[in-house]
Order: C-alpha cells, then structure tokens, then sequence
C-alpha cells in the first residue's frame, strides 16, 4: 500500500495577491461546477457576507480560513483524478485501527462484513466487489462519525 503523507506544501511566484488569486480560483470553481454564492458560502465555511466580501476585496479573512478554502479548492479541482478510491478506504481503516485500537474483528462487526473478508481487504487480496464496497462505504462512514 502507498504511503500517505500528512502534509505537503507547495509554494509558487505570482504577480497578484493571494487574495487576489483566490478569488480567481473560487470564480473559476463556481464557473466549472456551476455554484451559486450560496453554495460557495457553504462549501467554504463562510457566511455569505463575508464571501461577499472577499470577492469584492472588503473585509479581512484570516490566515486559517484562507488556508482551508485552498485546500477545499485544490480538492475540487484537481484532487480526484488519480485517487484510487478502494486504497484511501485502506488508508481511514488503518487509521480507525490504530487511532482506537480497534482489534480487525470488532471493526468487521462495526461495519457489518465477516472478519476474513475485512482481513483479505487489507491484504489486498481479491473479495467479491460487494463486499469491496460494502467494506468502503461503511469504513468511510464509521471514520467520519469517529471523527466529527
């Protein structure tokens, strides 16, 4: 299995601000996806004034929240092309095993899936593709619910 990294930073020389550029990429996510500010304010954690705002060059918008609605965008745009679904679903499994020491057997009964088929997953040994999923979808599921 790949290895993930936690965190990456990219960084390149542009003539227009940051906010500037952002701007541009939230208009051109809006434009490719057809959102509505509305949309967009919820997509980016903002409340619509200061959505408003940041396209309009008003306002302030901290470091933070810049950052996130980066990310979110980056995502968007570009973030799933070359995601191997089945492996990321691996990746949040392994996790909720470690993070809450959680032994294979007691996630199989979480997730609804027989204990060997969770087992020859994570081995990435061939199981019937419903089972593939069904161990995905539910693992995805769990991990968010853990996590929120």
């Amino acid at each position: 299995m790949k290895e993930w990294k936690d965190r990456a930073e990219v960084a390149f020389v542009t003539d227009i601000s940051r906010f500037d550029y952002l701007k541009q990429q939230i208009q051109e996510v809006a434009e490719k996806f057809s959102f509505n500010h509305q949309q967009l304010a919820k997509i980016f954690d903002l409340p619509m004034n200061e959505l408003d705002s940041l396209l309009n060059n008003k306002g302030s918008i901290t470091t933070e929240q810049l950052d996130k609605i980066e990310r979110k965008i980056a995502m968007l745009c570009v973030g799933f092309e070359g995601f191997d679904a089945r492996e990321r679903a691996a990746v949040l499994l392994n996790d909720l095993i470690k993070d809450y020491m959680f032994s294979t057997a007691s996630v199989a009964k979480m997730i609804h899936v027989e204990e060997k088929d969770l087992i020859d997953f994570r081995q990435e040994i061939s199981i019937d593709k419903n089972v593939e999923l069904k161990i995905c979808v539910n693992s995805i599921i769990l991990h968010f619910v853990l996590h929120d």
